[in-house]
């Protein structure tokens, strides 16, 4: 809430107050001598609604095909839906593929895939990567699965020159988009620092723009079911943009797999399944990578104002780690596909590629799609016909969110969330509005509320020790509490509280200066070192039976009905109060 509807609403509240109040101004400017922060919540919001300002485009129903598919005898003639793109990966195409040895170049399987996808009608969109061994800075770096090296950056980026010139020379604009490589935020695929990458990001971009300005240059692509990981790659990755500029590449690249369980409820008897929620973990895993992207870059970038291409898409893989798979039906398949190109679009996603069509049923993906299996065959025909028909959106917008939703590690700051017992030590949230949002049991220790409006939050037993809370509006409503074990040395100056209600709390050190209160009840509480200079007490308050030692009252105001009885090593500033 705003300063001066800040003090609309106290100027409301104090018209019925008795007329015992001492009288003074109500709130005054910030200390003198100290900016301001910025309001980060309000400028994360604009970060995100950059980013997401253009879903949708030219290739926005795209596909992975698997290799298979007119390919092996007896399938020559198998074509799959018709699609914008056409990702080629996983065909022994890649860059080991292609260049077994330094100065040798193989082209016949790539020939053949990039042919294949003309006679579909279709663009190839290129994955390079794979680093062949002799290439390798590390030649063991890589999954049994893609090959020793392959994971590796190589020892010389003259090799990579190489082999990116050698492919767009000889296909030039036949091949309409490059992904500068896979899944780069998972060690199977990457093993090098993510400066490595970029660099090799900024030299391919440069020879495949040369050769084919209007090929689409895509940034390696990541993972965003592993959070934590995607989180730490986007930072070490996209902060090496030059500020004022948007980066080596036309879109952002992603993987957008939710978890194998996803949508699976496994506290009913039997368990049940929603794509809805599904589809919203999905939803949830891209904001945390958006979130990312506007940490690293800023709010206010270029970068963020590029494309996003999402390059491989489906339910119910398996992992991470132990968490099981899960097949879906054909007509929740048909739900989850709807859902997630509408959740692309108003996320800002420009390409989704489905992953992907097959010749036969393939038990890896949750969601089949082959030519027994054609279910997805009319809503894959209807969203390219006629666009993406409105289907249930995500969960949250129910509670009136916006997709524009900050993110704090897996705490996502919009009403209804539950980011109880988490560690969330900084958490910057300057500027919020009030949103319903439980903190309980969570550890915010040196978080920054300032000039937010925490009502209706919920801060049980929660820690907030040197917590900035300047100038935060809190009016108790709803399931708003403010019963944390301790706000040691948090700084409420400027603040407004009114019927707030605090025991048993730590507040040792706590700054309260030119802070109003009231009606609230802040009682058998340790207030030792805290102080009150300047501070407005109207109505009715209670501060009983706390510890005062050593608290600083100068030109504090205080009602004649605020109650101090039975408090401890009361200061001579407060008179008879104490008694």
């Amino acid at each position: 809430m705003k300063p001066l509807i800040k003090r609309l609403v106290i100027l409301t509240a104090a018209v019925a107050l008795p007329a015992t109040l001492l009288t003074g101004p109500i709130a005054s400017p910030a200390q003198a001598g100290e900016p301001a922060p910025i309001d980060t919540y309000t400028l994360k919001v604009e970060g995100l609604k950059q980013l997401q300002a253009s879903g949708g485009g030219s290739n926005q129903f795209s596909l992975s095909v698997a290799p298979q598919v007119g390919w092996d005898a007896g399938l020559e003639g198998l074509r799959p839906p018709a699609a914008s793109m056409y990702r080629l990966w996983d065909m022994q195409v890649a860059w080991k593929d292609v260049n077994p040895a330094q100065g040798v170049f193989t082209w016949s399987e790539l020939d053949r895939r990039v042919a294949l996808v003309e006679s579909w009608g279709g663009k190839p969109l290129l994955v390079l990567g794979l680093t062949p061994q002799w290439a390798a800075k590390d030649p063991a770096a890589g999954d049994p699965r893609w090959g020793a090296g392959t994971a590796s950056p190589p020892k010389d980026i003259a090799y990579w020159n190489d082999y990116v010139n050698a492919v767009v020379t000889k296909y030039g604009s036949r091949i309409a988009g490059y992904e500068l490589w896979n899944e780069a935020n998972l060690t199977t695929f990457w093993r090098g620092s993510t400066k490595e990458l970029y660099d090799m990001a900024v030299s391919a971009s440069s020879i495949i723009k040369a050769a084919n300005p209007a090929a689409v240059v895509l940034s390696p692509s990541t993972t965003t079911r592993l959070r934590a990981s995607a989180r730490e790659f986007t930072a070490g990755f996209a902060s090496q943009i030059p500020e004022g500029e948007k980066g080596p590449f036309d879109a952002w690249t992603i993987h957008s797999y939710p978890t194998g369980s996803a949508g699976v409820n496994f506290e009913t008897e039997p368990n049940t399944k929603s794509p809805r929620a599904a589809a919203d973990k999905r939803v949830d895993d891209i904001l945390s990578w958006q979130n990312a992207l506007v940490d690293a870059v800023g709010s206010d970038s270029p970068a963020l104002k590029i494309d996003i291409y999402d390059t491989e898409v489906n339910y119910g893989l398996k992992g991470p780690g132990i968490e099981p798979g899960q097949n879906w039906s054909a007509d929740e398949a048909t739900q989850l596909m709807n859902m997630t190109y509408q959740d692309s679009q108003n996320l800002g996603i420009n390409a989704t590629f489905w992953y992907q069509y097959t010749a036969t049923p393939y038990d890896l993906l949750g969601v089949q799609w082959n030519p027994s299996d054609p279910g997805l065959n009319n809503m894959w025909d209807t969203m390219r016909s006629v666009g993406v028909p409105a289907i249930a959106e995500p969960s949250f917008r129910a509670s009136g969110s916006g997709y524009a939703v900050p993110s704090f590690k897996n705490c996502f700051i919009r009403n209804g969330s539950d980011c109880s017992g988490q560690k969330l030590k900084g958490i910057d949230l300057s500027g919020m509005p009030m949103l319903t949002i439980d903190f309980s049991d969570s550890f915010l220790g040196n978080a920054n509320l300032y000039d937010a409006n925490l009502s209706r939050i919920n801060f049980n037993n929660a820690y907030l020790g040197n917590a900035d809370l300047r100038k935060t509006f809190i009016l108790k409503d709803g399931p708003g509490n403010m019963q944390a074990r301790s706000f040691y040395k948090a700084d409420f100056r400027d603040a407004v509280l009114q019927n707030v209600e605090v025991k048993s709390a730590q507040f040792y050190g706590s700054k309260w200066d030119e802070a109003t209160l009231i009606d609230v009840e802040l009682s058998d509480s340790d207030f030792r070192t805290a102080n009150f200079s300047s501070a407005s007490f109207f109505g009715k308050n209670n501060m009983t039976r706390n510890v005062l030692t050593n608290t600083i009252w100068n030109s504090a105001k205080i009602s004649k009905q605020t109650d101090f009885s039975g408090s401890g090593n009361c200061p001579k500033a407060l008179g008879q109060k104490c008694n």
